[in-house]
């Protein structure tokens, strides 16, 4: 039979390809069932392309009498009959499950917080290699997403993918830029501030005298408020040594106050701070027109303990996949 990764490998290999040729959202795969039985091509021939994924791998096949465990693999039986499979063929009789279709393989094995941060991980513009981030094009979309859940009623984790979904914002940079974003936009009651989502890394046309100051025709910010007119910045390595991206930095933002932007410069060190998180979330409810102060000493330990998780999976993003 042909191979189709799924679950906890199918992210894996999704988050490391770095050139992982997808483009949306036009282009969907549906893998018929037929076109995924017959081949008795074997697991091991295809390992050299699969280096760097845990095992045993994650194999998804059709039914209980296909189950295999070997050495290197584990087989889990798909729980639908809805006769397609989203899923990338990578070689002759190798597909992996859609960035989409993981999602939802996933949804029936994580807890909330850590699928929404998956969910943040597929539809944002990094992917994850040997422990570090690095910058790519987008590959999916929640909207992609919900449209598949919409497509298998009979899925296991359905429902958890359903109550996940809303809170998946796409577009995000980087691990600690999710993490920031959701803290700030989570409910109250789950721990976060309850504020307006932000647009995460969404291109804006510079205009005016910002042209003056700036190479391209338009700018993207990291996260976006459009009708605070506010800005948050957040400094990451991915993209330049210290120097360059220091200058860069300073232009950019030049370039956003000059677009008339208030502009806020988010590090990795205020993120570590309860003090100073609660500074950021307390600029951006004001520019809101909203509050975030607190008296009650519960929610206050709730959003504490709730930042520490963000920090913690955005720093440790094999937690993830550590279900297997």
């Amino acid at each position: 039979m042909s191979y189709l990764l799924g679950r906890g490998s199918a992210v894996e290999w999704l988050r490391q390809n770095r050139n992982m040729r997808i483009v949306l959202p036009e282009a969907r795969w549906s893998v018929p069932y037929p076109l995924l039985e017959g081949s008795r091509t074997r697991l091991k021939e295809y390992l050299p392309m699969l280096s760097g994924l845990t095992l045993p791998i994650q194999l998804v096949v059709w039914c209980r009498e296909d189950r295999r465990r070997t050495a290197i693999s584990q087989s889990h039986v798909l729980t639908t009959q809805d006769g397609f499979y989203p899923a990338v063929r990578i070689a002759n009789d190798l597909f992996v499950s859609s960035p989409e279709f993981a999602f939802l393989q996933m949804a029936s094995l994580l807890d909330e917080e850590h699928l929404v941060f998956l969910g943040m991980e597929l539809c944002g513009r990094y992917g994850i290699r040997d422990g570090k981030a690095f910058t790519r094009a987008q590959v999916c979309t929640p909207d992609v997403i919900e449209a598949l859940i919409d497509r298998m009623p009979r899925i296991r984790g359905r429902r958890a993918a359903q109550a996940a979904l809303p809170r998946v914002l796409e577009g995000t940079g980087s691990p600690m830029e999710a993490a920031l974003a959701l803290i700030l936009s989570i409910p109250r009651e789950m721990g976060g501030y309850g504020l307006e989502a932000p647009v995460l890394n969404r291109s804006r046309p510079v205009e005016g005298h910002a042209r003056e100051l700036w190479v391209d025709d338009h700018i993207t910010p990291d996260l976006l408020w459009e009708r605070a007119r506010l800005v948050i910045e957040y400094d990451s390595d991915l993209h330049h040594s210290a120097s360059s991206r220091i200058a860069n930095d300073a232009k950019r933002r030049d370039v956003l106050t000059e677009m008339g932007y208030r502009v806020i410069t988010v590090t990795t060190e205020h993120m570590r701070s309860r003090s100073e998180v609660e500074r950021i979330a307390s600029i951006v409810a004001n520019a809101l027109g909203t509050t975030v102060s607190t008296t009650n000493q519960d929610e206050l330990a709730s959003r504490t303990e709730f930042q520490a998780r963000m920090r913690h999976i955005a720093q440790h993003p094999e937690e993830l996949l550590a279900i297997g």
